[in-house]
């Protein structure tokens, strides 16, 4: 895409995010009844999900018909011209666990790339006010603020960490064990976008996943990136791109641990 074209792109990514957190808002404040089901024990999916995704790939399909969808929810399989370069990659609510529960930890998140590579992120986190966008050599900004530093993170034992680790224990009693780097705090919030938000915030300094999925993680990985921390993003199956992936985002310093520990 030419530079223009970017700008263009990033302006109905962030129109479409946009849309898909007024919908979660205006649910989360009582307007209409939240239908939750189960995809599996230990698993949610709310209309709510449903609803803002068919929003934001109206908003996209609109300028971009021939564009090629990954979401996460069932629906936006076939649409688009195969042959594309271009792939928005969306994920309607991220947390939604939280989100069920009230909590302020989701996001409506929104990534093209192009030809594989990212090339914009877009985060809304209504709840917190949190408005996250950015462009691959364009700076990565919060609330119309450009991001120009992250947290000076001495060391891994320095280090607050997020994880996908245990919280789905649903149907049974369980022992969480788990295998993690040495670091000063290790946390999980339900919510990767949210997660890698506190690192663009400056309050933490990395995240380590296995099994989420590429629309939990490219927008932020974009913005990480562009912030001046460092990425490491691979599918557990490169034949699956609907499948788990393991990802490493954190600031400089530790990057290179995180991924050994990870990528081992």
């Amino acid at each position: 895409m030419q530079t223009t074209d970017l700008e263009r792109a990033l302006e109905t990514a962030r129109k479409a995010a946009q849309a898909g957190a007024k919908i979660a808002m205006n649910k989360r404040a009582g307007r209409e009844r939240l239908v939750v089901e189960a995809k599996e024990i230990t698993d949610y999916v709310t209309d709510v999900d449903r609803s803002a995704q068919t929003a934001m790939i109206a908003i996209i399909r609109e300028k971009y018909p021939d564009h090629r969808i990954l979401a996460e929810e069932d629906g936006a399989e076939g649409l688009g011209d195969p042959s594309s370069p271009f792939l928005w990659i969306i994920d309607p609510l991220d947390g939604t666990k939280p989100y069920v529960h009230g909590k302020d930890e989701f996001a409506c998140i929104i990534a093209l790339a192009e030809a594989g590579t990212t090339i914009l992120g877009v985060m809304e986190a209504p709840a917190k006010k949190d408005s996250f966008w950015g462009t691959s050599g364009g700076g990565a900004y919060l609330n119309g603020k450009a991001i120009t530093s992250l947290r000076a993170t001495r060391d891994l034992d320095d280090a607050i960490l997020c994880t996908n680790m245990g919280g789905k224990s649903r149907g049974t009693d369980k022992v969480i064990t788990i295998r993690h780097p040495r670091c000063a705090s290790l946390q999980n919030y339900g919510c990767a976008a949210v997660e890698m938000a506190e690192i663009l915030k400056g309050g933490n300094d990395g995240v380590f996943f296995e099994g989420v999925h590429l629309w939990d993680v490219a927008p932020a990985c974009l913005l990480i990136e562009e912030a001046g921390g460092k990425t490491r993003t691979e599918l557990m199956d490169p034949k699956k791109p609907r499948g788990g992936v393991r990802c490493v985002a954190s600031t400089q310093p530790i990057f290179g641990e995180l991924c050994r520990f990870v990528f081992r």
